[in-house]
């Protein structure tokens, strides 16, 4: 099970530092610059995150460790916890002044600063902002999809209130617990999870008119079913699902990557961060899953060390401490 967290941790952190410098690139403009982008490469001076080196993380990875840290330090998370935890990553990581907190995010901060109830201030949070960071609350869910989501639920009160925010990442936090338990050789299961998580959260928040992200999952699942090769299944989820900032976009194609690659999370990873708009968030999620479900060992030794190098990260320990907030809860249950 610790293998399972850190390849969780390891798929989160290797899709955002790869998908980095695609980030909000059309995939022509991925392939005129790069051709196929399977290495960590640094953004070119055009881009807005000209100036980052290669393997560099974003919010994406830095977020979910701030989870992490609330997770350790308080056991469970609230919107309190929460708050406090993404204003702390804002301050010590200068993210005010920086190119990666996203729009949502940013307004709710400002909130959270001047004193806002943390249960209110995500109120106008739309985007994937808590979908990219919620695998920790999956980890120490492993198989429990109801605990997941309504504990992903709290988490994203503070900057994404909106249904389909709250649902996209439920169905990434249902996505990893159920993977987290799964046989690598099964998907289908992670993906009836995903669905479920999307309309657990959709029916909580501040209400979306539009579509729906749990039918958009299932639309995806049938992209994948229906195409002749993997090639035809990445055109139709650009072209209908969509590579965009929200969770009725990128949530579901996110899923039938997952869907099309299963195991294999190195092509899985390599495919989103090759699908261009929010690049690094994508391919972040499609690697939270993927990792949860085949351990560490599912990416190249050499990309996990250069992540780490890159940005002084310790996966290992990072996944001891979800264990041990895991294994409390165990304890508390039993008691």
């Amino acid at each position: 099970m610790l293998k399972r967290v850190e390849g969780s941790l390891a798929g989160v952190a290797v899709g955002d530092a790869m998908g980095m410098p695609c980030e909000f690139l059309t995939r022509e403009e991925i392939r005129a610059r790069y051709g196929w982008v399977d290495w960590f490469a640094a953004p070119d001076a055009s881009h807005f995150h000209h100036g980052m080196c290669a393997g560099r993380i974003t919010d994406d990875t830095e977020q979910t460790i701030a989870l992490i840290e609330a997770l350790d330090e308080h056991g469970r998370i609230t919107p309190e916890s929460a708050a406090r935890a993404y204003l702390t990553w804002a301050d010590d990581c200068n993210a005010w002044q920086s190119t990666v907190m996203g729009p949502s995010t940013r307004r709710a901060l400002e909130r959270l600063k001047a004193g806002e109830d943390p249960r209110t201030t995500g109120s106008s949070g739309d985007t994937v902002g808590a979908a990219m960071r919620v695998a920790p609350i999956g980890l120490v869910n492993p198989g429990r999809l109801a605990e997941a989501a309504e504990e992903c639920y709290m988490s994203c009160l503070p900057t994404h209130g909106v249904s389909i925010a709250i649902g996209g990442a439920c169905a990434v936090a249902c996505a990893v617990a159920a993977a987290a338990v799964a046989d690598p050789g099964t998907i289908g299961g992670i993906l009836d999870a995903a669905a479920w998580g999307a309309e657990y959260g959709e029916a909580r928040g501040v209400k979306w008119a539009g579509a729906s992200v749990a039918a958009r999952i299932r639309l995806a699942r049938r992209i994948v079913a229906e195409s002749r090769c993997a090639d035809e299944a990445l055109d139709a989820l650009y072209e209908t699902c969509g590579v965009g900032m929200l969770p009725t976009e990128l949530v579901p194609t996110a899923m039938g990557i997952v869907a099309l690659y299963g195991a294999d999370c190195a092509k899985a990873v390599e495919a989103a961060v090759n699908m261009g708009g929010d690049a690094d968030t994508l391919a972040s999620i499609v690697g939270a899953v993927t990792g949860a479900l085949c351990g560490i060992g599912g990416f190249p030794a050499e990309w996990v060390r250069t992540v780490e190098n890159v940005n002084g990260l310790n996966i290992r320990e990072l996944a001891r401490r979800l264990a041990c907030v895991r294994e409390r809860r165990s304890v508390h249950d039993r008691s």
